[in-house]
């Protein structure tokens, strides 16, 4: 059994001979290089193939993201959304927002060729880099409503508008679900047209280990059902949808299954308000099935500061509770792990998960 063959009859709750692993999640450049064969200046030259070759060499099923070290970050940490912009008040997102075309001028100005052959090019590359066998997931996280607009208005500015002006942010989210359901369509024709496998991985950082950034029924009324437009041309033709989690999903997982999402990834289930994975798999998905889950080793508490023995029995934990439920989970990390995680507790993951 290939690894795409496991992964897309896990995700389908069908039996396999394992748990499918997951690569892609490792920004540790000395475990990479040391996996690879290779040196850390190979590594350096050409980050993205020997990160390739060594979650290979791993045994790894699925390739989600491939989330890659920064040469200039000591700790692995990734850039920052909440940087300063060109807004200095909430007042000046309102007035962004209130210029916004409507949504007829949107669909006149979409190049939905274009976003057909650039979601094409990307998935085709993607997939060669790695190999027929092993199935790749990109980000697809342009492909929903907007929730993550940091960057761009700033962040103080961007929530007390949410919580000042909650009807005109509704209109903002309503033209980023349109923009994202034409580019769906074409997504959606590519997908049927070159017979890709119908699963995306997207989402939006929508909450933290305590909740959601916003309350769970308003975020539901101004931006959720805004998401279920998104995605409106991929659920038509069967295509599931792993959710980036990010934090604490639960107030506002039926939500996001009643939207479209078929699963989670990154769920934290070792911090005080942790996520109860065991309840989050008794909701139902819109074709009834139990949410798919892909983690969930701790990256925050077991990967970094357990034993390579605590690493196993969470491996074990995580294949009890996929058979329990008959499939549906993809072994993973809770999110990804810097350089400040051991070698040995990294090994010890991919050797019990993948049985090598």
């Amino acid at each position: 059994m290939t690894g795409t063959e496991r992964v897309l009859r896990a995700l389908a709750f069908q039996p396999t001979d394992r748990v499918p692993v997951v690569g892609g999640f490792v920004r540790h450049p000395q475990f990479l290089a040391q996996m690879a064969g290779t040196t850390m200046d190979a590594f350096w030259a050409e980050p993205k193939s020997v990160a390739i070759r060594a979650f290979r060499n791993l045994g790894v099923d699925c390739i989600i993201g491939l989330i890659l070290p920064s040469a200039d970050s000591a700790s692995g940490a990734q850039v920052s959304m909440h940087q300063s912009s060109r807004f200095d008040s909430p007042e000046a997102v309102l007035k962004e927002i209130e210029n916004l075309p409507g949504l007829e001028e949107l669909r006149r100005q979409v190049d939905m060729q274009d976003c057909y052959e650039t979601f094409l090019k990307t998935y085709r590359e993607g997939q060669a880099a790695i190999g027929d066998d092993i199935l790749w997931l990109p980000n697809r996280f342009g492909c929903l409503a907007k929730f993550q607009n940091e960057g761009h208005f700033g962040a103080e500015n961007y929530y007390m508008a949410l919580a000042l002006y909650p009807e005109a942010m509704e209109r903002f989210f309503a033209y980023s679900g349109e923009h994202a359901y034409l580019m769906n369509l074409a997504h959606a024709r590519a997908i049927v047209e070159h017979g890709l496998p119908r699963i995306i991985w997207a989402g939006q950082d929508a909450c933290d280990n305590r909740g959601p950034y916003i309350a769970p029924e308003k975020m539901n009324e101004i931006y959720i059902r805004h998401v279920k437009r998104s995605l409106e041309p991929l659920k038509a033709i069967g295509v599931g949808v792993l959710w980036h989690a990010d934090g604490n999903i639960a107030p506002i997982a039926p939500h996001l299954l009643a939207a479209g999402a078929d699963g989670f990834q990154g769920l934290q289930e070792t911090i005080e308000t942790r996520v109860d994975v065991a309840a989050l798999r008794e909701f139902k998905t819109l074709d009834g099935k139990p949410p798919v889950i892909v983690g969930s080793v701790s990256s925050v508490t077991t990967m970094p500061f357990g034993t390579p023995e605590d690493v196993r029995a969470e491996v074990r934990r995580c294949q009890a509770l996929a058979a329990a439920k008959g499939g549906g989970w993809l072994l993973n990390f809770s999110s990804s792990l810097g350089p400040e995680v051991p070698v040995e507790n990294i090994q010890t993951f991919f050797e019990e998960a993948a049985g090598k």
